[in-house]
């Protein structure tokens, strides 16, 4: 019996410390952020996310315990076989899971969880940000890392399982009762159960990342693949009529067409931050064709993304739906068809639909949101040469907007297309050099929406003397914003800024900004007023230009963010704790109303 509690014992150290050498792999991997804090913190973050260490660990012993109760009168060698191949399995997993949240980390912002399973589907366009090189290397250190926790653990654990004796059936009941006391550990103590939010202790968020056990979290957010949990701020009713108020709007008070049956295109830019774009206070030179453009049509100064990942992006403009804090309804296609559509209101009224993107069109589900859309054709990657592609995504950007217009020019009106680019995702391969390039990964980046900038240049000035044109509104809006060019941290509004510039003969106005605070999950309202068509069914839209409150709102991993005029804060789930204090109290009233309402809708779908 002895030797049964022994390796009960041995089995949740070896857990234990195999989490910790997982979490010192990432300090180490992301030392630029790591170094930024101080001795005592690094040491908090050890120290704190041993809560989260313990639990899985216990969940694990608890695995083994019943194995080791269930084997009381069996060999050895059986028990020993069964324990470590489902542990050897453990370790594999967990070094993987480890092991590359380090990477994903540095590009998401935080820690893996189950969002990681939707880009499976397409395991070449998932891997397709990351250079061969890298990937080669992460393989390697997970076998290394692997191999030596393998090793440990027969010499610390199998090689006592091998020592067994066979004991009685009198022992299954203090076998069970040790498995039992792990419940302390799993739960976190004697309260209620654990959350990840246990293990945060600074206002350095990085640092509150870091404590916590990244297995733990991704296999936790499993339990939440089909849900999204939400927080009870406030009575359903309540939440709902805070809402309705946000997003009220009166008739429009501004038009911008001249004719309400214009042809309409939308070029959906791939990770276009503000932060690159100098019309919009980015960086001067990046960008020299969209700020010409700019003055030649309307500028929506202040819009925002409503999240940070293009399937969440193409749902927010094309269905104006919110996207959620920890997944996207697109990869839920029995949630996704019952989302409103602009194609849909668009081809009530005569119109046909088109989409073109230059890469894998199933990745993300896209495919099927599209086919519900009622798009057709769907032109993707297997249109295209190969000899056009780069290495990676799909087409090159110049390559697939000399393929529209082409087909465009055929089109009968009124039409809708919408083209979506990609040359500016990583790895940021481009035929194109600029003065922004260097070997600087932000460097590269300003290359790639240089380049993809000088290609939208070229499709304006060519298509602006086609006849259709002087009947066209061309919206030009990035999918989502991003974390370079100087790695904003995962939270904060620039990350979100992003352009929106409405082009094309059918404009009644030119050289104009709109200054008031939107969403791109705004467009279809403002789009369908503007053409005189009934919006009712994007209901989290509003219009600024019929009187809508102008402010915007943004969701991040487990976060919402929400920016006006004269606030900005951001709410953190896990924590349940605001970025600043003295934020406005009805503005976070309104911010959690409207997360409330919107995880509501998505859960009822």
């Amino acid at each position: 019996m002895i030797q049964r509690i022994n390796i009960i014992i041995r089995y949740f150290v070896f857990w234990i410390l195999f989490f910790v050498a997982t979490r010192l792999f990432f300090e180490l991997y992301n030392i630029s952020a790591t170094s930024s804090l101080g001795f005592g913190t690094i040491i908090g973050t050890f120290w704190h996310g041993l809560l989260l260490d313990m639990s899985m660990a216990g969940y694990l012993t608890v695995a083994i315990t019943l194995i080791l109760a269930c084997t009381l009168r069996c060999k050895p060698q059986i028990t020993s076989k069964v324990i470590g191949c489902l542990s050897v399995l453990f370790i594999i997993i967990f070094a993987t899971i480890g092991i590359c949240d380090c990477e994903l980390y540095r590009n998401w912002g935080f820690r893996m969880d189950s969002t990681v399973l939707m880009y499976l589907k397409t395991p070449k366009e998932a891997a397709a940000s990351t250079p061969v090189w890298l990937t080669a290397i992460f393989i390697i250190w997970i076998a290394i890392f692997g191999r030596v926790c393998i090793k440990i653990f027969k010499k610390l654990i199998i090689s006592k399982i091998e020592l067994l004796q066979k004991a009685s059936w009198a022992a299954l009941p203090v076998v069970l009762f040790i498995g039992a006391l792990l419940v302390i550990p799993i739960r976190g103590g004697f309260g209620m159960p654990i959350r990840t939010g246990a293990v945060y202790f600074s206002d350095e968020q990085y640092a509150n990342h870091a404590a916590i056990n990244v297995q733990w979290n991704f296999c936790n957010s499993l339990r939440y693949i089909n849900i999204q949990q939400n927080d009870k701020f406030m009575p359903q009713a309540e939440a709902d009529s805070i809402v309705a108020d946000m997003l009220k709007t009166d008739s429009v008070r501004c038009h911008l067409l001249n004719n309400n049956r214009p042809n309409i295109m939308i070029m959906l830019m791939e990770s276009f931050t503000a932060k690159a774009i100098g019309c919009v206070g980015g960086i001067e030179g990046v960008t020299p064709n969209l700020d010409s453009l700019a003055k030649t049509g309307i500028l929506f100064s202040n819009c925002y993304s409503n999240a940070d990942r293009s399937d969440k992006g193409i749902v927010s403009i094309l269905s104006g739906y919110p996207a959620q804090p920890t997944t996207s309804i697109m990869k839920f296609t029995d949630k996704a068809s019952k989302l409103p559509h602009i194609s849909h209101k668009l081809n009530a009224e005569g119109y046909n639909s088109t989409f073109y993107y230059g890469g894998d069109i199933g990745f993300a589900n896209m495919n099927s949101y599209f086919i519900v859309g009622h798009y057709s054709p769907i032109v993707s990657k297997s249109e295209f040469r190969h000899s056009d592609m780069n290495s990676k995504w799909g087409a090159h950007d110049h390559i697939v907007l000399n393929r529209w217009l082409s087909d465009i020019c055929a089109f009968k009106s009124p039409f809708f297309s919408v083209l979506f680019t990609l040359s500016s995702h990583e790895p940021f391969e481009v035929p194109h050099t600029s003065r922004f390039l260097n070997n600087t990964e932000g460097g590269m980046f300003l290359n790639t929406i240089h380049y993809t900038d000088s290609c939208i240049g070229d499709f304006v000035r060519r298509a602006s003397a086609e006849p259709w044109w002087e009947n066209t509104l061309l919206i030009l809006i990035a999918d989502h914003g991003s974390r370079l060019p100087d790695n904003s941290p995962n939270h904060v509004p620039e990350k979100f800024h992003i352009p929106m510039i409405w082009l094309g003969g059918a404009l009644a106005k030119t050289d104009t900004i709109i200054p008031e605070y939107i969403n791109q999950a705004d467009l279809p309202l403002i789009l369908c007023n503007q053409l005189g068509l009934d919006g009712q069914c994007f209901t989290f839209s509003k219009d600024v230009l019929g009187g809508s409150q102008s402010f915007a709102l943004y969701s991040y991993n487990n976060g919402i963010g929400f920016v006006c005029d004269s606030e900005k804060f951001s709410y953190d789930r896990t924590s349940h704790k605001l970025s600043k204090n003295d934020a406005n109290d009805t503005l976070v009233i309104k911010t959690q109303a409207f997360l409330q309402t919107l995880l509501n809708d998505f859960n009822s779908k």
